[in-house]
């Protein structure tokens, strides 16, 4: 069998190609008829001013593509495309039920005859009453711009803009808008963008015969450097009797401004007073910043416009400690003085207020009791004892003691001695 394929395969062969270059040539010559199917063929609407000057507006519910099926000489037929064919629907021949037959031409000449079929496609339509409205536009943006910088003044021109179309879609418009896209930008700048329609639910409606007063908003756009500074709480006042301010917490603790490089370089921090006079329980507060950068000209940005706070207050416990002298620092005693106490071996008695957790952490040592005696002179002395007390806790009621300075050298009274008061001398008066 393979030597009956292979005898004269090269005549075989020779005789295949031959019979193609034949059929080639009778083709040629011939130029037989053949058809070819093209689809999408946009539709041209003409005379539309016939519906728009009767205060109507149209919506193409379909026929704005139509497909077209050829017919004629080969070599023609295979020489065109969709591009050589235009259609139209003219609306001042509007049928009573709404729609305007397709006309289809081929824009390609030939001497031989061409058939053309669109099996008689109308354009059909919906009529509706004209509507205008107009709204004000709101910029909207995406994108991110440079770090540390933040959108300030962006204006629209027109900020106003009239829109027509259709009564039914222009009553389910809530807003006109343009979105600006931000690619980085660290300097102002201004662009032109394209207004969208958006209905209460913010979602995008369709523009399809709708108009536009304008088709194009200008956009200017201010960016501004921003600065993280710290806050702080100023609490003021003092909570009712018996109760302590235990700690003061808030958020955020630093907030960031915008504006020109020279207002950011004049503001340091924000304080924030709050006032907790009387107070018997927690104090919390949200209180808007806004009104602390007044006057500087900076802005907080959106992420920092209030700060919580939550003051602890809590009705006071009470410890009492017992200490003597030698227990009591003595500081800036003069130089030329000699120190004694009055009573060497008194004893003393101290009630601290406050919460109960910061009570627990005081002991003896950390009280710190000393008594300072800067600017004293000899002689008798009652002195206040001080204490190095935590700022929640406080003395229910102060502790003196009595002490003696003495010159150098001196010799000092017993601690049961009364000393002479000196005899006041009160010089003579003139007559």
């Amino acid at each position: 069998m393979k030597k009956k394929i292979m005898k004269n395969f090269v005549l075989k062969i020779l005789s295949i190609v031959v019979a193609f270059f034949v059929w080639l040539v009778i083709i040629n010559v011939i130029d037989p008829t053949t058809t070819r199917h093209f689809t999408d063929i946009p539709v041209e609407i003409l005379n539309e001013n016939v519906i728009t000057s009767a205060n109507q507006v149209f919506e193409v519910e379909s026929g704005d593509k139509v497909d077209v099926t050829v017919k004629g000489k080969r070599s023609f037929i295979e020489g065109i495309d969709e591009s050589d064919f235009s259609a139209s629907a003219d609306l001042s021949k509007l049928s009573t039920v709404n729609t305007a037959g397709i006309q289809v031409k081929l824009n390609k000449s030939t001497k031989e005859p061409v058939e053309l079929d669109w099996n008689n496609e109308v354009l059909r339509i919906s009529l509706e009453e004209k509507s205008s409205q107009q709204f004000k536009v709101q910029i909207n943006s995406e994108g991110v711009l440079a770090d540390s910088y933040v959108l300030g003044e962006m204006t629209a021109q027109p900020n106003m803009i009239e829109v027509s179309g259709g009564k039914s879609k222009i009553k389910r418009v809530a807003s006109i808008g343009v979105i600006l896209t931000l690619n980085g930008e660290s300097s102002d700048f201004e662009t032109d963008v394209t207004p969208i329609l958006y209905d209460s639910d913010g979602d995008v409606i369709d523009g399809t015969n709708v108009t536009f007063s304008k088709d194009l908003v200008h956009v200017e756009v201010k960016v501004l450097p921003t600065k993280t500074i710290p806050l702080h709480v100023d609490v003021q006042g003092n909570p009712a009797e018996g109760f302590t301010l235990i700690q003061t917490d808030f958020k955020p603790d630093v907030v960031m401004v915008s504006g020109t490089r020279q207002e950011l370089e004049k503001v340091k921090s924000i304080t924030v007073p709050l006032n907790i006079e009387g107070a018997n329980s927690n104090v919390e507060r949200e209180i808007d910043l806004a009104q602390y950068v007044e006057g500087t000209g900076c802005e907080l940005v959106d992420d920092f416009s209030a700060v919580s706070i939550r003051c602890v207050v809590e009705k006071n416990g009470k410890r009492t400690f017992s200490f003597v002298n030698s227990d009591i620092n003595v500081k800036n005693l003069p130089a030329n003085l000699n120190f004694s106490y009055i009573d060497e071996n008194a004893r003393h008695n101290v009630t601290i207020t406050g919460g109960e957790e910061d009570l627990q952490r005081v002991t003896l040592t950390s009280l710190g009791a000393y008594i300072d005696l800067k600017d004293l002179g000899a002689g008798f002395h009652t002195v206040e004892i001080m204490f190095d007390l935590p700022g929640n806790l406080r003395l229910k009621s102060k502790v003196r003691v009595d002490v003696l300075l003495t010159q150098s050298g001196d010799v000092q009274p017993k601690p049961n001695e009364q000393t002479q008061t000196p005899e006041t001398i009160v010089p003579p008066t003139a007559s």
